[in-house]
Formats: C-alpha cells, sequence, structure tokens
C-alpha cells in the first residue's frame, strides 16, 4: 500500500498538480489505494482549494467541512494534526476506547451516539497538544483496545476504565448492524473486435458508473430497481452473444455490503459498428482498448479479474 501511496504523491504533490489532472488520470493512479469515489473527492477538493484558497488549506472546522468528500472525522484530524486546533477526532477505534472507558452501552452504530460519543471526546481531549492526543488515543484502539481480546494490561487507562473494571470487554461497545449482505449474480461482457476490447460508461449504473469499464449487468433476483440491467447490456447480451455465450470463467467481487458472483461472458465481432451503434442509440459513450492496457483504462480490481482468464484467450 505505502509504495502505491507514495508513487501517487510522487505524481501529484501538490493540490494545484492534483486540480489540473484529467480524472481518469488521477484514478489510475489510485488504484490500489481503495475506493475510487475518495480519488474523485480528493481531485474535487483540490480544485476547490485552488479556485477559493489559492491551493492552501483551510484552518477552521467549517470552512474544512465545505471540503468534497471530507467529513467530520476527517476535517479534525487534519485540523488536530497539522494545525493543533483543539478538535477531538471519532474514528472506529477512538469509539471503542471511549465506549468502554466510559461504561458507554447503547449501538454505537447510530446517529444518536455520534452525538454522545463526540461530546465524550471533547472532554477528554489534552488541550494542550489536540494532534498529539488524537493520534495516540487512535492508536491505542488500533494495536491496545482491539475489538476482541484487548490487551487491557498494557493500556495506560485500564486503572478507570468502567469495561476493564466490571469485565465487560466483550459487551462493550454494542455494535447492531442494520444493513445486511446484499448477494447478487451478474455477467460481465468481454467483446473483442480483432484484439481491441469493448469499454462502456453508463452514467445509470448502480456501481462505476464515472468510469470505462466492461459492460456488465445484474442477472439474477435484484433488491430495487437501481439494480436493474440496463438497456444497453441487455441489447449487447441479446443481439451480440446470442442464446448460447461462451462462459470464460467465474469469480467473486465485493463492495461495500455488496457480494457478487460474475460470469464472465465473451464474443468475437467481425465489425465495431454494430456495437457502436447501439452505444449511440442508448446515449453511452464507448471505447476500444487492448488488452495491455485495460487495467489502466478501466482502473479497477474489477478489470483484474477479468483479465487473468482473457490471458488464455486468441482473440
Amino acid at each position: 500500500m505505502l509504495p502505491l501511496y507514495e508513487s501517487f504523491i510522487k505524481r501529484f504533490p501538490t493540490p494545484e498538480s492534483l486540480a489540473s489532472a484529467e480524472e481518469a488520470e488521477v484514478l489510475a493512479h489510485w488504484k490500489g489505494l481503495g475506493y475510487y469515489s475518495r480519488a474523485r473527492n480528493l481531485r474535487k477538493a483540490a480544485i476547490f482549494l485552488v479556485q477559493n484558497y489559492n491551493g492552501s488549506f483551510p484552518k477552521d472546522l467549517t470552512s474544512v467541512l465545505k471540503l468534497p468528500g471530507i467529513g467530520n472525522y476527517t476535517a479534525r484530524a487534519v485540523l488536530s494534526i497539522a494545525y493543533d486546533l483543539p478538535l477531538a477526532v471519532l474514528d472506529g477505534n477512538v469509539k471503542r476506547v471511549l465506549s468502554r472507558y466510559y461504561g458507554y452501552s447503547e449501538n454505537i452504530l447510530t446517529s444518536k451516539a455520534d452525538i454522545d460519543l463526540q461530546k465524550l471526546a471533547d472532554g477528554f481531549l489534552n488541550l494542550d497538544h489536540p494532534g498529539d492526543h488524537n493520534q495516540a488515543v487512535m492508536e491505542l484502539g488500533s494495536t491496545i483496545c482491539l475489538p476482541e481480546s484487548p490487551k487491557c494490561l498494557l493500556c495506560p487507562l485500564t486503572d478507570s476504565c468502567f469495561a476493564r473494571i466490571h469485565q465487560m470487554t466483550s459487551e462493550i461497545p454494542l455494535r447492531v448492524k442494520d444493513k445486511k449482505q446484499i448477494q447478487l449474480t451478474a455477467e460481465i461482457l468481454v467483446f473483442f473486435y480483432k484484439k481491441d476490447i469493448l469499454l462502456v460508461r453508463e452514467p445509470k449504473m448502480r456501481f462505476l458508473k464515472e468510469m470505462f469499464h466492461l459492460p456488465y449487468g445484474f442477472t439474477g433476483e435484484i433488491p430495487a430497481e437501481a439494480y436493474e440491467p440496463t438497456s444497453l447490456f441487455l441489447a449487447l447480451r441479446k443481439s451480440l452473444l446470442g442464446p448460447d455465450p461462451k462462459t470464460i470463467g467465474q469469480f467473486k467481487h465485493t463492495i461495500t455490503h455488496h457480494k457478487m458472483n460474475f460470469s464472465v461472458l465473451t464474443s468475437q465481432l467481425e465489425e465495431k459498428s454494430r456495437v457502436e451503434t447501439l452505444a449511440k442509440e442508448f446515449a453511452v459513450e464507448s471505447k476500444w482498448v487492448t488488452l495491455s492496457t485495460l487495467d489502466s483504462e478501466f482502473p479497477s480490481s474489477l478489470a483484474s479479474k477479468v483479465k487473468k482468464f482473457l490471458l488464455y484467450l486468441e482473440p
């Protein structure tokens, strides 16, 4: 992870360099660093900083919260660590530490808990060294006050920790999740024209809607209308794959709480015109790339998983 981050920073060392880059290039350099929405928001934030603050980072919470993709935790972390402002952070590790220390027994996955625990964090903060304090509490949660089998004997708060004293570290914090895992069945389509591969960009898709990607659609039972396959996918599937398409592999993929089972279907086209006509008909952007550039043109781990199967084909 660190080499990927260092490579990203080397390419975009300043807000100005990030703001002036095309989104596709930013996403390509972000590959392997997490959700692509974060890269998009990071670029949007850089543009905002350049346009409104001459590329400098503001020094007040209200202004920072206006930046795209920055919420309460990130804003407080940056301002306390970079500028030593007295702002307490609240992430998962801090919630666990404070819940156990103060004996907070309510479900921490609620908005009420966020308010309650933020008040506790504010009162717990060392005002003389807020940045060091925030980092220390986060580190305490990640290395000592673990979700399971916390190392209480090594903890500097052990003598006054409610959960340790009352032997409730396994009960506190309480986490009751609302979201259930969503199981999905999907097909991803690989159309070859000679050695070129079709990519599309469909803004109506549930996922990957802002990047060029291999056409895909959910084919089994779906939980809501937002997961319906697009008209382009259905048209490509029906008119270009035929009734008995070639399946070259299957793999699993997870996005947030969605667990997907993908089948990879391929077809060798005699001409590009039919595909391009369908793309125009449904107002979808399309382009052709090579197998060697698939990862950079479609910067997602999905591309890497599909590519493993394609390497054994000779279109």
